[in-house]
């Protein structure tokens, strides 16, 4: 999208002004500097969208300099340019944060096509972001009643756990709230936040599904299924009722923490 920001950081001169010059025609915001230390000079003060950065440098070199771009601007995406990279130095840039490699000499139909793939990259998670931030707002909790102060506390206590937790409350409570908290606290915030909806699980499979079953315990299972609650990739919430059979059946489920919904 023109007018987006573009960062250039080489040590040659002619690298920059023809870089530069390319971008600018295709209608970007262009900003060259020629060292690792102008470069997080520049993201002090302001966030680029892109950066092209070569490795060879004297001074902070490339790959020291993108280490600290992704301390300072985690979300920014940085293209790496070198004369004579390996493919051990470009595993290196890419464990590092890079978002791309490109060798030199340049072709500028290639460098406009990452730079294009890159923005659309960094707009991507600059949208996923904000979205999560405003699903985060409409789902947090409010008030600052002595009881709401103490949900608060048990919540801190529990999110950090790698136990279950289990949250008790009436309907209309306030439990999804509860176990949303404890998901964006927890060091599983970045995985997904999975919703069951237990009246919707045939009561025979209710176990499995939640639990899992090995590979023939039913005749569905023809393979070994691994259930939501003891899936280590993601956190749940349940809806509705639990079926009373698969209540007294189920398997020993030890809370690491009950934790009781705002308004039950």
């Amino acid at each position: 999208m023109p007018g987006e920001h573009i960062l250039i950081v080489d040590d040659e001169r002619a690298i920059r002004t023809t870089l530069r010059g390319v971008l600018e025609d295709e209608g970007y915001r262009v900003t060259a500097v020629g060292s690792g230390e102008e470069a997080i000079a520049r993201l002090q003060e302001e966030t680029p969208d892109v950066v092209f950065l070569d490795i060879w440098m004297p001074g902070i070199d490339g790959l020291d300099t993108l280490a600290e771009m992704k301390r300072v601007r985690p979300e920014t995406a940085v293209v790496m340019i070198s004369g004579h990279g390996t493919i051990e130095t470009a595993v290196k840039a890419t464990k590092l944060g890079a978002y791309d490699f490109i060798e030199k000499p340049l072709s500028l139909e290639k460098t406009l096509l990452i730079a294009s793939r890159a923005l659309d990259h960094t707009r991507l998670a600059r949208e996923n972001r904000n979205l999560r931030a405003q699903l985060e707002r409409g789902q947090e909790i409010v008030g600052q009643s002595a009881l709401i102060e103490e949900l608060r506390q048990q919540i801190a206590i529990a999110a950090p756990s790698s136990g279950r937790v289990l949250i008790q409350g009436e309907n209309g409570s306030g439990k999804e709230l509860v176990a949303r908290a404890i998901h964006a606290l927890s060091a599983r915030r970045d995985g997904p936040f999975v919703e069951v909806n237990c009246a919707a699980i045939p009561e025979p499979l209710f176990e499995s599904e939640l639990f899992g079953a090995e590979k023939g315990a039913h005749s569905t299972a023809t393979r070994r299924i691994l259930g939501w609650v003891t899936s280590e990739r993601s956190a749940i919430s349940s809806r509705n009722r639990v079926p009373p059979s698969a209540s007294s059946n189920r398997p020993s489920f030890r809370p690491a923490a009950p934790v009781k919904a705002p308004f039950s």
